[in-house]
């Protein structure tokens, strides 16, 4: 029987070439495949592949090799040990909006953060018009405008009230409240003012007012979701927020290093709260043996790092990625969903439609999303 080959590791084509150079100078032949040249400092995406017969030794290579790649990741990971301060919470006045402002509330209350509430009004622009009704669109458009400014206006400033009475009414100390109203395109705005506000994560609902009920992820929000730089916490309609106890947060790796980094961050986020850390991976029979080589080395490094919180780890053998996703949740009655992603990668496959309405409508449960070059 001809040999198989089997991923080992995926990097981006630097680590790939390092790590390629290692397994053949100690007798592995190796295989590099997916390599992007014009792209080759992209996280990811260059899959090392050898042959069944040499797996076992190369595993060993593999994790020695591992450890190296680690260490550059250690000046990386102290700028992480700051706790949340900021919350960026973008508003359209729709139920998912109150939803994701309780969430934030929640949170902010046990990290004494402030919350900035965001709402973006869109200015409508008619490209072209005929010369003779000029003036007639143009008395006419002002008009219009002056009346979507003062009805935004006007909704920000009664939600801004009813949600700060709510904090007063709940007795909630330690939370300040704040607002911003912008003009424009509302996914634009949004990464505008995180880059001018610095949030340290952005809440924001599933879909927004006037959204199809079919759009399982709302074109704003997808678009945060890809184009932040900021952490966001996506709260689907049907999540009701019951309070803060104990969190059981299932983190999906996919063993890239940049899963270190996110973990820092979110083991800070979190570290206010009673919390159970599930790290799982969905794989393959093919790969099984050495996902669970992989996540042993991923568990040890968690509980060195991390020695006072619960972390379980699991590789979890299934072909079909989101059935795998779905079980976990039910046995570990999973309360967030945390991942890190490169752009198009695993979040690919969540925010499909026909896939994450499995996971979202399913399930309702929240999700944290990290970018790899966060």
């Amino acid at each position: 029987m001809e040999d198989k080959l089997i991923t080992i590791a995926i990097h981006n084509y630097a680590r790939a070439e390092i790590l390629r150079t290692r397994l053949e100078a100690e007798g592995v032949e190796c295989y590099l495949k997916n390599i992007n040249l014009i792209h080759s400092v992209i996280s990811g995406g260059v899959k090392v592949r050898v042959s069944s017969r040499d797996l076992e030794k190369a595993l060993r290579i593999v994790e020695k090799v591992s450890d190296h790649f680690r260490d550059e990741y250690q000046d990386e990971l102290s700028t992480a040990d700051r706790s949340v301060q900021r919350i960026l919470v973008p508003i359209d006045f729709s139920d998912y909006s109150v939803n994701a402002c309780r969430y934030a509330i929640g949170l902010a209350e046990k990290l004494n953060a402030e919350i900035k509430l965001m709402h973006v009004y869109y200015n409508p622009v008619v490209n072209s018009m005929p010369l003779t009704d000029t003036y007639y669109y143009q008395v006419n458009m002002d008009e219009i405008i002056r009346e979507i400014e003062i009805r935004a206006k006007t909704n920000m400033e009664e939600f801004y009230k009813d949600l700060k009475d709510k904090i007063e009414k709940d007795k909630i100390e330690g939370v300040k409240l704040d607002y911003s109203l912008k003009r424009g395109i509302a996914s634009e705005e949004i990464i505008e003012e995180s880059r001018d506000y610095k949030p340290d994560v952005i809440i924001i609902g599933t879909r927004g007012r006037g959204e199809r009920e079919n759009d399982l992820i709302g074109s704003v929000t997808a678009k945060i979701i890809e184009d932040s730089k900021v952490p966001v916490l996506v709260i689907p309609e049907d999540s009701l927020y019951e309070g803060i106890a104990t969190i059981n947060v299932l983190y999906a790796t996919n063993f890239d290093e940049s899963d270190y980094i996110a973990i820092k961050k979110l083991m800070y986020t979190l570290s206010p709260f009673d919390f159970r850390l599930y790290c799982a991976h969905i794989g393959s029979e093919d790969t099984n043996l050495w996902d669970k080589a992989k996540m042993t080395g991923f568990k040890e490094k968690l509980t060195t790092h991390y020695p006072d919180y619960e972390i379980e780890c699991s590789v979890i053998e299934d072909d079909d990625f989101l059935n795998g996703i779905q079980n976990i949740i039910r046995e570990k009655r999973i309360d967030i969903i945390s991942l890190v992603t490169h752009k198009r990668n695993l979040i690919s496959k969540l925010f499909n439609p026909s896939i994450a309405r499995k996971v979202l409508f399913h399930t309702n449960i929240p999700f944290l999303v990290f970018h790899a070059d966060n």
